[in-house]
C-alpha cells in the first residue's frame, strides 16, 4: 500500500496563495494537521519513506513519521508556477492553471505534462521496486492530484483540481497490476 499525506496548511494556503515551489514554513494549524496525519499512520512499519524537499513537507514528514532514513526526491516538489507564485489564486484563472490544454497551463513555469512526466516516473520506479509493501510518501496537492490521475484515470473535462485533497490529508493507493 502507498500511504500518502499532504503536507499541512501554511499561511499561504490560509492567504490564498500559489506556492509552488517557494519554502512556507508550516503554520500553527499544519503543525496540528502533520500531528493527525501521524495518529492515521501510527504504529505502520514502512519499508521506504519518501518526501519533497520543500520546507513544509519536510517539517509535515517530521511531525507525522519523524526523521529518520527519510529519502528526498525532487519528482516530488510541487509544481513549478514561475512568476504566478505567491499571487493570490482569487488574482488569476486558477482552475485554467489545472485543466490540461488550456493557455494559462502554458503560461505556468512548469506545464501540467512536465509535471505528470515526473511524478508518473516516480510512481512507475515505486511500483517497479516496492510493489507489495507498505511506503509513505509526504508531498503536495499537486502532485497527489497527478497521483489520483495515474491510478484512477484523468479528471472530468481534464480539470485536475477535481483530485485535490485537503492540506494533512492521508491518502492510500494501491500498487497497479
Amino acid at each position: 500500500m502507498i500511504y500518502v499525506i499532504r503536507h499541512g496548511q501554511t499561511d499561504w494556503n490560509k492567504e490564498g496563495r500559489i506556492q509552488g515551489q517557494v519554502n512556507v514554513p508550516l503554520n500553527e494549524e499544519g503543525i496540528k494537521q502533520a500531528k493527525q496525519a501521524g495518529k492515521e499512520i501510527a504504529g505502520k512499519k514502512f519499508d521506504a519513506v519518501f518526501c519533497s524537499p520543500l520546507l513544509r513537507t519536510k517539517q509535515t514528514c517530521q511531525y507525522a513519521y519523524g526523521t529518520e532514513g527519510i529519502i528526498y526526491d525532487d519528482r516530488l516538489m510541487e509544481r513549478d508556477f514561475g512568476s504566478q507564485e505567491g499571487v493570490k489564486r482569487a488574482e488569476v484563472d486558477f482552475v485554467a492553471f489545472w485543466t490540461e490544454g488550456s493557455e494559462e497551463n502554458k503560461q505556468c513555469g512548469e506545464t501540467i505534462s512536465q509535471m505528470t512526466e515526473r511524478v508518473v516516473s516516480f510512481l512507475d520506479e515505486i511500483n517497479a521496486k516496492y510493489k507489495g509493501k507498505d511506503i509513505l510518501v509526504v508531498t503536495h496537492g499537486g502532485i497527489i492530484m497527478i497521483m489520483n490521475a495515474y491510478f484512477y484515470g484523468l479528471p472530468k473535462n481534464n480539470n485536475f483540481l477535481e483530485y485535490l485533497v485537503t492540506n494533512g490529508a492521508v491518502t492510500k493507493f494501491q500498487y497497479k497490476d
